[in-house]
């Protein structure tokens, strides 16, 4: 059986000349979480419309078409019969998360902030990475979290979400904005916050949670989790238990916008991307399960693959250097060349 996906038209805004080959790459990394035989995607115009194809030996099931309409660059899916000007496309619907409003990664907006298409780029390729199996959802935490674009794409994929993010302002007001999303929405929901604190007061800060459904039967049953600690990530592994999560997804400052505190010590803000990830992956390492992912977006013009690599897997980490994985760097403007690494931790 043959399939087209209809492109995202944001991709070619976000990516101009690399959208294409990133929805290959994406795709590449979904495949093994896919439950069908299928091919490898390639890129195709049909009446000169440009679609990402492959094939299936068979009609592919609910649990496949969930990941696919999860793809970044999914606009639409459809079954197709024929070749040429003889080609027909049949739409296939997608299924759809339905705790949040696919509007919802949207409507949030602040200066610096990653376009929730590559965030939820960022999103598959750790689903496609990592081998983990819950037992209920995934975990996913965004150490360095802003004001909560990854919290809201993964929310969307049905995973709870988590953050950390040593700006204060930043986290009371992502809390505020997804606390009036839910009311908006109408969503069932409880709210609770506490003042969290290391021993002999080596961080303190404020811990925001959400826990929500869209209907009284689900919130008893299986609610959604919210959840944001002001707090440096460097103290990632005294808020939360030892192999915690199944993902860590992030965008490291790129210089640009973005900055982070990197101690108690220094309370200025680095613009440094090595620093930042120097003191924070021991931390990272320890609260992601066996068989998790790590997946960081960084400015290969402020840290090279080489140093962050070795930086990784100081820690403990195994970074992906294959060709796949290294196919993921792109540019955004004059001063980002964004790339992405992804790295595993295979021991308990």
């Amino acid at each position: 059986m043959q399939y087209a996906i209809l492109l995202h038209p944001g991709h070619n805004r976000v990516y101009f000349r690399s959208s294409l080959a990133l929805s290959q790459t994406e795709f590449s990394f979904a495949m093994p979480r896919l439950t069908s035989d299928v091919s490898e995607g390639k890129i195709e115009e049909i009446a000169s419309i440009p679609y990402l194809t492959f094939s299936s030996a068979t009609p592919l099931p609910e649990e496949d078409l969930t990941l696919l309409a999860r793809l970044s660059f999914t606009y639409g899916l459809f079954l197709r019969d024929g070749e040429g000007k003889d080609t027909c496309l049949r739409p296939i619907p997608l299924p759809q998360e339905n705790y949040l409003p696919e509007a919802a990664r949207t409507v949030l907006k602040y200066s610096g902030k990653t376009n929730e298409l590559f965030t939820r780029l960022l999103l598959t390729i750790a689903y496609g990475a990592s081998s983990t199996k819950p037992n209920g959802r995934f975990r996913l935490l965004d150490p360095i979290a802003g004001k909560g674009t990854t919290l809201v794409e993964g929310l969307l994929c049905g995973y709870d979400a988590y953050g950390m993010e040593i700006q204060s302002d930043s986290v009371l007001a992502a809390y505020q904005f997804m606390k009036k999303l839910l009311e908006e929405e109408k969503c069932k929901h409880t709210a609770h916050s506490q003042r969290v604190s290391g021993p002999g007061r080596c961080f303190t800060g404020k811990q925001y949670t959400l826990s929500f459904a869209p209907d009284k039967a689900r919130m008893k049953s299986a609610p959604l989790l919210w959840e944001m600690t002001g707090v440096n990530s460097r103290f990632t592994d005294q808020v939360y238990a030892k192999n915690f999560f199944d993902f860590l997804v992030g965008d490291l400052p790129y210089g640009v916008q973005h900055k982070n505190q990197l101690t108690k010590k220094q309370p200025g803000f680095t613009r440094n991307p090595a620093d930042l990830v120097t003191a924070c992956a021991p931390a990272w390492y320890t609260v992601l399960k066996p068989g998790g992912a790590l997946v960081l977006a960084f400015n290969a013009f402020l840290l090279s693959f080489a140093d962050f690599q070795t930086i990784l897997t100081q820690a403990g980490f195994d970074v992906d250097d294959s060709a796949l994985a290294r196919s993921l760097v792109h540019r955004v403007d004059q001063a980002i060349l964004r790339d992405v690494i992804i790295a595993k931790k295979n021991k308990s």
